[in-house]
């Protein structure tokens, strides 16, 4: 039988007095195999099958509740990679702790959410509460027992401030997660539950990793604990598989869904200015050129295999260095833009000088590349995959960008990756306030600066005579 906790939610409430009508269903009823299910189905079947998979007979509509809860909480329009999909992906192969961990691990996302989703305002008031650098977990919460289970797994404590970047997220979908099985999970059930979110705080470095340490003071006998750090770490490298991918194209798919998340003036794809898609690729570059592969995957208790560790810790070194140099051509491309932007009258949205992306009638917008001259190849030879990436673009387009990067596909071939990363210094400078615009534009290639501003006097009508007014001067001739 179930071991309850010493509290219990309204939702353990619930599943009594369904239990006590003998609403046991043995079965979901939404399981159709062979059937395409919507998001929310699919999340609904998933937890029914887990908690069948405990031996828990959980009924249907309470299931139902908890679905439809985790399916609002992953619905914001802000999301792009932290989705149903991704959730989902997790639960493939997954135990049934390992599902229902996969499933609530993201439903908290401050920052892209702006905020904790409504629907679960009632279970973390009590423990969290928002203030000026962040969120302080309160006293309630190492009173309430189903809590401070949590924050001893989490190693924390109340009166701490958390932020996003160190385990916010994760803390508060541990709280709710285990507050939402209640009665329902035992003691060592909601352990290892916690033990599975708390797994997915990423990029921490080993000496970081004390989980098994927590668990053993938590009275967790050797053999469990082995388990619970196998699934664990099962989850958490699930979690940051794309790192893994074979396909580049498919890794920056990934990485470029992230952008908005952590950008919200992306999250309005026609106005947001260069100045602002600017600054979300200056702040990815910055991430991903400061992280080591070595703290992207890790391996545990036996999990993976030497081998499988390798070929992913590899593989994540290979995709985060050409990513690295993906974002610096986009990033020199964009400083161009901005600085001709600066030059002319001032910050605009993006479009205002690229041209529209397209309409949903199919019909093609005037953009900068018809414009641009072929102005010959680089003295060096070029990288044919960075070249590949930035010309035939990423596996999608995302919600707030095109995939190809006609601009920096064009500096790419024409002046070669050396010479754009040595203006991506010389941008870095202008943007820590070293140096000015137009003194970035007056030592760029000619040619190539030139032929962009040219091309820009076709896009943008306001401001056509002080584009070609730069042309000229940039290249000797009098307007």
């Amino acid at each position: 039988m179930i071991e309850a906790a010493q509290t219990c939610s309204t939702g353990c409430v619930l599943f009594r007095q369904t239990q006590a009508r003998g609403y046991m269903p043995t079965r979901s009823p939404l399981m159709s195999p062979g059937t395409a299910r919507s998001p929310v189905h699919r999340i609904i079947d998933a937890l029914f099958g887990a908690v069948q998979g405990l031996g828990l007979g959980v009924p249907s509509l309470f299931v139902e509740k908890w679905g439809v809860a985790v399916h609002q909480a992953l619905s914001s329009r802000a999301r792009e990679f932290h989705t149903h999909q991704h959730v989902l992906d997790l639960t493939v192969d997954a135990d049934p702790i390992e599902t229902i961990a996969a499933l609530y691990h993201d439903i908290v996302y401050v920052q892209v959410d702006l905020g904790v989703p409504p629907h679960y305002n009632e279970i973390l008031e009590p423990l969290i509460s928002r203030e000026k650098d962040g969120w302080r977990i309160l006293p309630h919460a190492a009173i309430d027992p189903t809590a401070k289970l949590v924050l001893d797994v989490f190693g924390h404590q109340a009166g701490q401030v958390l932020t996003p970047y160190n385990g916010l997220n994760e803390l508060a979908s541990g709280l709710v997660a285990a507050k939402e099985m209640e009665g329902v999970f035992s003691h060592e059930q909601q352990l290892a539950l916690a033990a599975c979110i708390e797994a997915t705080i990423p990029f921490r470095p080993p000496e970081k990793l004390v989980l098994d340490a927590r668990l053993a003071a938590l009275g967790v006998q050797p053999t469990e604990r082995t388990v619970m750090i196998r699934r664990a770490t099962r989850l958490a490298n699930n979690d940051v598989g794309n790192f893994a991918e074979k396909d580049p194209a498919a890794f920056l798919d990934n990485t470029w869904k992230l952008l908005p998340e952590t950008n919200p003036t992306l999250h309005t794809p026609n106005t947001y200015t260069v100045h602002e898609y600017r600054v979300a690729l200056l702040k990815m570059e910055g991430f991903l050129s400061s992280l080591a592969a070595s703290r992207v995957f890790r391996m545990q208790a036996g999990e993976p295999s030497p081998e499988e560790h390798k070929r992913r810790v590899d593989a994540a070194a290979r995709n985060i260095a050409l990513a690295v140099r993906y974002m610096r051509c986009k990033l020199y491309s964009t400083a161009v833009v901005e600085a001709l932007a600066v030059e002319t009258g001032g910050d605009a949205p993006l479009d205002l000088f690229m041209g529209g992306v397209g309409e949903p009638n199919g019909s093609r917008m005037r953009r900068i590349e018809q414009f641009l001259p072929e102005l010959g190849t680089p003295p060096e030879p070029i990288d044919t995959v960075l070249q590949s990436l930035l010309d035939a673009g990423r596996l999608n387009a995302s919600g707030f960008d095109m995939s190809p990067s006609p601009l920096a596909s064009f500096l790419h071939l024409t002046l070669g990756e050396r010479v754009m990363m040595e203006n991506v210094a010389r941008a870095r400078e202008w943007w820590a306030g070293n140096s000015t615009a137009r003194a970035f534009l007056d030592v760029q290639p000619v040619h190539t600066t030139a032929a962009i501003a040219q091309a820009g006097a076709n896009i943008t009508d306001t401001r056509r005579e002080l584009l070609l007014g730069i042309a000229a001067r940039i290249t000797g001739r009098k307007t």
